[in-house]
């Protein structure tokens, strides 16, 4: 029996609508390829910056320090990652999954730009207190010397200088008899310490303003790429209406899509 050929419309049809079926297919391949790859991403440098926090010194200024700087110097990253999430519901707008994933991204980078201001004053203090732990051991050590001279002006014979020496911790040896005079080697006791705080005093003031320098140096540095990457995540949370707060709606209003005029 004879089938009636199709007409040549409806084979037409047909094609239009295999070539339509693949084409969505190939759109959804794409975007869940596209946000795997943001989430990977993501899983990346987070991983980098857990393992490079060990081992873990949570009450030390110095380790709190090096997190932050891990965590803004990683944000460019996890940006990409963000964004490369977020971009993938243009392939498949029809996808509940990538709704879902779009939510929480928006969602993770409003609050991540919150974390990233308030990185901003943490970081300043925490290297107050880092700047001030590297000149204590300095200080006490000139301060010990100050008061060995303090000592040693105030013994009045030979018998009580060595006794007071002696009496120290770490106490040099003493010759069995000295080469001058009791006030004699009594001053050049004082002047020898004195030199030596005064020393210790510059090396102390010279070590502190270098430090100071290299601190302000990558904190200025961590500043600005942390209010760069605090606008940038709040334009990222923009994308979904659900996923705002008052940080994100600062930098969204300084951006044109603050503006009234982007919006005609």
């Amino acid at each position: 029996m004879l089938t009636r050929p199709m007409p040549a419309v409806e084979e037409l049809h047909l094609l239009y609508e295999s070539d339509s079926e693949k084409r969505s297919r190939l759109k959804a391949k794409t975007a869940v390829t596209i946000a795997m790859i943001g989430w990977l991403l993501i899983a990346f440098n987070l991983n980098a910056i857990i393992f490079s926090s060990f081992p873990l010194k949570l009450a030390t200024p110095e380790w709190q320090l090096n997190l932050i700087a891990a965590l803004i110097t990683a944000s460019p990253s996890l940006l990409i990652g963000a964004t490369l999430v977020a971009l993938a519901l243009v392939f498949d707008h029809s996808a509940q999954i990538l709704k879902d994933w779009n939510l929480t991204v928006a969602r993770a980078a409003s609050w991540f730009a919150v974390v990233l201001v308030l990185l901003i004053p943490l970081q300043f203090y925490l290297g107050s207190r880092v700047l001030k732990n590297r000149t204590v051991s300095s200080t006490e050590a000139i301060n010990k010397l100050k008061t060995i001279v303090k000592g040693i002006s105030a013994v009045n014979s030979e018998a009580d200088l060595r006794a007071y020496v002696a009496s120290l911790p770490n106490a040099p040896a003493l010759p069995a008899k000295f080469d001058a005079a009791f006030p004699v080697i009594k001053q050049r006791a004082i002047d020898n310490i004195k030199a030596q705080i005064n020393a210790g005093s510059e090396n102390t003031a010279l070590q502190k303003s270098e430090s100071l320098q290299v601190f302000l140096k990558e904190a200025i540095r961590n500043t600005s790429l942390a209010i760069l990457m605090a606008a940038a995540f709040s334009a990222l949370a923009a994308l979904h209406s659900r996923s705002s707060n008052a940080i994100a709606r600062f930098f969204q209003s300084l951006g044109p899509m603050g503006s009234s005029r982007w919006l005609r």
